[in-house]
């Protein structure tokens, strides 16, 4: 290992032995739901509870301060001042590419990478370029509810594909996916992996059911990949990418550096 890589992955390290208390900085995993009437995260009034020891998990929020190249980088930008549209450099192309690469072994190219907001708003747009109101798209339920926002904001219908649990752990049911997908009006399919909130880094095997189901129907799969950075020992995250080209051509991915590093603010 050369001494560039050791000094990169020394800074890469962040602090998770301090967990840093955000309340009173307008933290919507913390405070905003508060404050808009709705139920508190924990119960003030009962004197059993001590407020600083209840955690609040409903939300993919961290309370570890994030890596320090990322905050160096954010007060270099706020120190200069000046807040205008940001370019698409090729510096930036580079970072997501050599990402890709180090960490999951996967060769994009950097005309594949197409920015937007968030996976959330490029949700939306994908539901509206590539299908018509009326139409269906397939989801995994139970998943993340913006995947049934997007779908249905847009005059899209919502056409569930329901995972099976069995033995305490999450399976895809492509007997019924194969059924639904051949619906004529199904034009997407937004899937999560890893999958939110079951946790299941589906295998390569299963991503490659799901792609020759979605090609066979044709039916363009959608791949919300935002949690590939975060998984635990002995699992591996395997992205859609690396299936063979065929398949990886009926896909869109869609990712971002907001759950990995905790920039979901930004």
């Amino acid at each position: 290992m050369s001494n560039k890589k050791q000094s990169f992955n020394k800074t890469m390290i962040s602090d998770f032995d301090r967990v840093l208390d955000h309340r009173g900085m307008s933290s919507l995993k913390w405070e905003f739901i508060a404050r808009n009437g709705e139920p508190e995260p924990w119960d003030q009034t009962d004197p059993e509870l001590e407020n600083e020891q209840v955690l609040s998990m409903w939300v993919a929020d961290m309370d570890f301060r994030t890596a320090e190249p990322v905050i160096k980088a954010l007060r270099d930008r706020v120190d200069r001042g000046i807040y205008g549209y940001a370019a698409k450099t090729p510096e930036y192309l580079d970072a997501v590419k050599g990402w890709m690469k180090r960490r999951h072994d996967w060769n994009i190219e950097v005309d594949w990478i197409v920015p937007t907001v968030g996976i959330v708003p490029a949700l939306n747009m994908i539901v509206r370029q590539f299908s018509e109101p009326g139409e269906k798209v397939l989801i995994q339920r139970p998943v993340y509810y913006p995947f049934t926002n997007s779908i249905r904001n847009n005059n899209r219908m919502v056409l569930c594909n329901p995972l099976t649990l069995k033995d305490n752990r999450y399976f895809m049911d492509f007997e019924d996916l194969e059924l639904k997908a051949r619906d004529q009006e199904v034009k997407l399919m937004i899937m999560s992996n890893p999958h939110n909130p079951v946790g299941r880094a589906w295998s390569s095997e299963e991503l490659q059911r799901v792609g020759e189901i979605c090609l066979r129907n044709n039916v363009l799969l959608v791949s919300d990949e935002v949690h590939g950075d975060l998984i635990m020992p002995g699992h591996r995250f395997k992205p859609y990418g690396l299936q063979e080209s065929r398949l990886a051509e009926n896909c869109i991915v869609c990712t971002a550096p907001s759950k990995s590093f905790n920039l979901a603010g930004l």
